[in-house]
């Protein structure tokens, strides 16, 4: 009976696994949560009062067999519902970063894109304000080329602006692209504690199968020795009147 709760943890994390592919929605996380901490505090309950429980009955009495075997029950219970909650967990932690991931594929690529058009801007304006500087000249001596000087410095004006735009989505992006490193950064570091806190989860809960096993074991050598036997298995309910045996 004890022993179960390896080959249980296995199922429930196969099932979680299978639909961690489409992200866990917030109120299925949080119900995972409250049911994780609703068991944690039945088996604290039950495993802190066990020796007190006990104590009180003779060493052959059915109900000290019945009392350990319910702190076993309900820790191995406590143990899946938060392997059942830190797995979606995981899971929709892993839709997070593969998210982020191919958002910074995306984005990446276009930082050189946005570099490459600022310097096309850049060299372009350079060359308007060249052309402009040969018209004053000439416009000096040619007073035709001055509609052509005036149009030339409208045109470098709107080329600074279009300069500017360039550079401040160039910056932008830069600053997109870190951001998404660090997010990617910080999700693999929380992935990390993730499957951390899944493997303490499951030697704690195994820990606490086996001390059920030795403390079962003690009772029924307890029992033993005061010459009773085994402890009895509670006996079975009396049925209700009016149905048939």
């Amino acid at each position: 009976m004890i022993g179960m709760i390896r080959l249980k943890v296995v199922f429930v994390g196969l099932a979680i696994a299978s639909g961690a592919r489409g992200q866990e929605p917030v109120s299925a996380l949080s119900g995972f949560q409250q049911n994780a901490a609703k068991r944690t505090a039945e088996w604290m309950t039950l495993t802190t009062n066990l020796e007190q429980r006990v104590s009180r009955l003779l060493p052959c009495d059915a109900r000290v067999r019945s009392a350990i075997e319910e702190a076993a029950r309900a820790s191995e219970t406590r143990t899946v519902a938060l392997t059942t909650y830190w797995l979606a967990v995981s899971g929709t932690s892993k839709n997070q970063a593969d998210s982020t991931r191919r958002l910074l594929a995306q984005e990446e690529p276009r930082k050189e894109e946005w570099t490459r058009d600022r310097t096309e801007a850049e060299e372009e304006r350079a060359a308007v304000a060249e052309q402009i500087g040969f018209l004053a000249v000439s416009a000096n001596r040619l007073p035709a080329l001055a509609d052509a000087q005036k149009s030339l410095a409208a045109a470098a004006q709107a080329l600074r602006q279009m300069e500017s735009k360039i550079q401040a989505r160039e910056t932008t992006g830069e600053q997109l692209v870190e951001e998404l490193r660090s997010l990617l950064t910080a999700s693999q570091t929380w992935q990390s504690a993730i499957e951390a806190q899944l493997k303490f989860i499951a030697t704690e809960g195994a820990r606490w199968s086996s001390y059920y096993d030795a403390r079962l074991k003690r009772a029924q050598t307890e029992c033993t020795i005061t010459g009773g036997g085994a402890p009895a298995a509670p006996a079975p309910a009396a049925p209700k009147p009016g149905k048939k045996q």
